[in-house]
């Protein structure tokens, strides 16, 4: 048997975890009363009360899909989190705590942000790539002019009977690698940034 000593330094050495970028990994309810964030790592979401002096109190964790990159809010009670390997949304009710996924939505492949817009903010809108296991078409992938970025949308109050919800629509984007999402301050527009939009554009300054 031959010893091998193991450098301090080696020992010591910090994990580097290797996962999915964020998109959206933090969020805080309506009404101000707590923060979530993306435990991408972990495949959890972790809840936080914002205190009254500012500080955060961790309140639970609740697992999740694989590698979650983005969160949205509907209440302080009700979370969506997108799960960029999973291709799928949980939608979270942490009443009562811990806290629980009550419904699974399967999306198109690497899903990565969500936001509520439309009436009353009811509907959630989805970036994922136009592909996927849980697609209903043909994408078409030798097809010239077909775009490459799907924004799934559903409708919060009425996901549908189907096993992983039904979307109202799906609307397709000329582009590749769908990214972040905002929506206007009255909810009636969403914009997606495209990563690989082809259009040559750049930012100077």
């Amino acid at each position: 048997m031959v010893l091998v000593p193991v450098a301090p330094g080696l020992a010591s050495s910090s994990f580097v975890a290797f996962e999915s970028g964020p998109v959206r990994p933090l969020a805080m309810a309506p009404d101000g009363t707590r923060l979530f964030a993306a435990n991408t790592p972990g495949n959890q979401l972790e809840v936080y009360s914002i205190l009254a002096d500012g500080s955060l109190q961790h309140l639970t964790s609740v697992p999740v899909g694989l590698e979650p990159v983005a969160v949205a809010a509907r209440s302080a009670d009700e979370v969506w989190v997108v799960n960029h390997l999973s291709d799928s949304v949980s939608i979270v009710r942490l009443d009562p705590l811990p806290g629980r996924v009550v419904r699974t939505l399967l999306v198109g492949d690497e899903p990565r942000d969500i936001v509520f817009a439309g009436p009353g903010r009811s509907r959630a809108f989805i970036t994922t790539a136009h592909r996927g296991q849980n697609v209903p078409y043909d994408p078409q992938f030798t097809t010239p002019g077909v775009g490459r970025a799907d924004v799934w949308v559903f409708d919060a109050n009425d996901l549908g009977t189907g096993l992983g919800g039904t979307p109202k629509t799906i609307v397709q984007l000329f582009g590749d690698t769908p990214r972040a999402l905002a929506a206007s301050p009255d909810g009636t527009k969403v914009y997606a940034a495209v990563f690989h939009s082809g259009n040559q554009t750049t930012v100077l300054g």
